[in-house]
């Protein structure tokens, strides 16, 4: 009994679809087949847009590490050239001193300091006429 049924409700929906005209048939076919290439379509376009801005984000990305890695040995060799011009400063000062001047005269030269002949600059002056006093040494 459940198998006739079953023919029964088979044979009615193969007799509806056949009742249909064969062009509206096709044009409803039509329809849902374009409906379904359009969903496609639609999917395929945001799944394309979604992987491209995925691909932007991770050229972003790289590129802000590698500008990240720049910066920090950028800053490193400013530092170490802040502390070897420091070093550079110390020595100019150092070369340039009177003692070395000094040494360099007596050793090499042979000349020797004239100490009858040194004046200084007196800070606090007695007499109001004489900005410079000779030296007692």
């Amino acid at each position: 009994m459940l198998a006739k049924n079953y023919d029964y409700v088979w044979g009615e929906q193969h007799y509806e679809r056949e009742a249909l005209p064969k062009r509206e048939r096709e044009s409803r076919e039509y329809v849902n087949e374009d409906k379904h290439r359009t969903l496609r379509h639609r999917i395929l376009a945001l799944v394309i847009v979604i992987m491209v801005g995925y691909f932007f984000a991770v050229v972003r990305s790289e590129s802000m590490v590698r500008y990240g890695h720049e910066l920090v040995s950028l800053k490193q060799q400013e530092e170490w050239l802040i502390n070897k011009n420091s070093e550079l400063k110390i020595e100019v000062e150092q070369l340039k001193g009177p003692e070395r001047i000094i040494g360099i005269a007596e050793k090499n030269l042979g000349m020797s300091v004239a100490r009858s002949n040194i004046y200084i600059k007196a800070t606090a002056v007695r007499n109001n006429t004489a900005a410079y006093a000779l030296a007692n040494k």
